[in-house]
């Protein structure tokens, strides 16, 4: 359902008006079933796996090196500007699932997903 109210911001901004989210899901629940609700949600969750699993990690991973660097220790609380950075460092670094959300987005918004959304 997340790629149909996606792609109904995409209708909406040509003008035309878009059929309601129930009408829509009323729509594909008779068509596809459960299965069609589903659609791509795999694909999404995969994207938001990686990119929040690796973000958490890398983020820790740099507040132990901060830790090792400025000699705390692992009870001592960090400042909020090394919070920041790290968290900076984190999600800096956490662009490597970019081909993900690269590879997802054009049929997020393809005609064919258009088509069966809308009719």
């Amino acid at each position: 359902m997340k790629t149909a109210e996606i792609t109904r911001q995409k209708v909406s901004d040509t003008g035309v008006k878009p059929p309601s989210t129930m009408k829509v899901f009323a729509d594909i629940y008779r068509r596809e079933g459960l299965a069609g609700i589903n659609k791509g949600v795999n694909a999404v969750a995969l994207r938001q796996m990686t990119n929040w699993g690796s973000r958490m990690s890398l983020s820790r991973l740099a507040e132990q090196l901060l830790r090792r660097v400025t000699g705390k220790g692992p009870q001592e609380r960090l400042t909020a500007v090394d919070k920041i950075l790290c968290s900076a460092i984190g999600g800096g670094l956490s662009c490597w699932n970019q081909p993900i959300e690269v590879n997802l987005s054009p049929p997020l918004g393809s005609k064919v997903l258009r088509n069966r959304l809308f009719g």
